[in-house]
């Protein structure tokens, strides 16, 4: 019993670390403050979405609130996700004993996107579920990429529309339709693959066959005007996916109705399939960005 109680107590003096941070023109600064014990023994990992940081013994957080950045922590462990790509820098203070994080925001992170009107496309929903792993649908992970994706837009000020909000079917011609209506600036449609790559696909028009479905909607002709731009930005997102993902990306062009047949530059983002990604908030926030980036450099021409 005595036992018992001394591992109580001693469960409840866990070591007491205070988060601060503070942010100016392209940078932040964030703070870890505790005693010298833990400060000077935390194991450090950093990736230019990520800190992770590993303590030597259990400890309690207390931090600033409206923090710009995810905070996800365990017994032992803390992990930052940071909302933008950036470049971290770190280095330790004594008196009294702090980690001080750097992140600057890399230049092409900062460009305005020129683009300021969205539709964004979830694709499969309702009785459509798409390709399958386990639990784990398409519509499910579209819809939540396309949610988080339309988020991040509206807050950098751009008008976006979802073809769908909620998980029901939504007709190929009532997605068409939609994107025609709203005229935007770029088209994303967002899928996933059964394999372990992104794939990205921009229209493709067949002079010798004609196909059916796109001639139905009497609008076989209207993406014309806008291939080569539906190119560049398949490039410039598959080229930001390419240089921070390290994964494989694959483009192709389809002569698929929802690219075919839309007014506007456009996409089809394949993703890699549940089998081989888990598609959590990390996974989601770091692919969200990556595509915004890439949309940056197809409005600034750089491929």
């Amino acid at each position: 019993m005595s036992l018992l109680i001394v591992v109580s107590l001693s469960a409840q003096h866990k070591a007491e670390v205070l988060l601060k941070f503070s942010n100016q023109e392209g940078l932040t600064r964030i703070v870890f403050e505790g005693k010298e014990s833990i400060i000077n023994n935390l194991k450090i990992t950093t990736s230019p979405f990520q800190i992770k940081t590993e303590f030597p013994e259990p400890f309690t957080l207390k931090a600033q609130k409206d923090k710009p950045f995810e905070v996800v922590s365990t017994e032992k462990i803390l992990v930052i996700n940071l909302k933008e790509k950036g470049e971290i820098k770190f280095f330790r203070l004594s008196s009294p004993p702090r980690l001080v994080f750097d992140i600057r925001i890399n230049e092409k992170q900062l460009a305005s996107i020129l683009s300021n009107v969205f539709v964004i496309d979830a694709g499969h929903g309702g009785y459509d579920f798409g390709i399958t792993y386990g639990n784990v649908s398409e519509k499910d992970i579209s819809l939540t990429l396309a949610k988080d994706l339309g988020a991040l837009l509206s807050k950098k000020g751009k008008k976006v529309f979802l073809t769908r909000k909620v998980d029901q079917y939504i007709s190929l011609s009532d997605r068409i339709n939609l994107v025609n209506q709203k005229k935007p600036d770029v088209s994303i449609s967002i899928h996933s693959s059964m394999s372990k790559n992104v794939v990205l696909y921009s229209p493709k028009f067949e002079e010798q066959v004609s196909n059916e479905l796109v001639d139905s909607y009497n609008l076989s002709s209207i993406q014309r005007g806008y291939v080569g731009k539906s190119k560049a930005l398949s490039e410039s997102i598959g080229k930001s996916i390419k240089d921070e993902f390290k994964t494989g990306v694959i483009y192709g062009e389809m002569p698929l109705p929802l690219l075919n047949s839309v007014g506007a530059p456009c996409v089809l983002i394949e993703l890699p399939s549940p089998k081989f990604v888990v598609y959590d908030q990390q996974m989601r926030s770091k692919l969200v960005n990556l595509i915004i980036n890439g949309i940056t450099l197809y409005g600034r021409g750089v491929i």
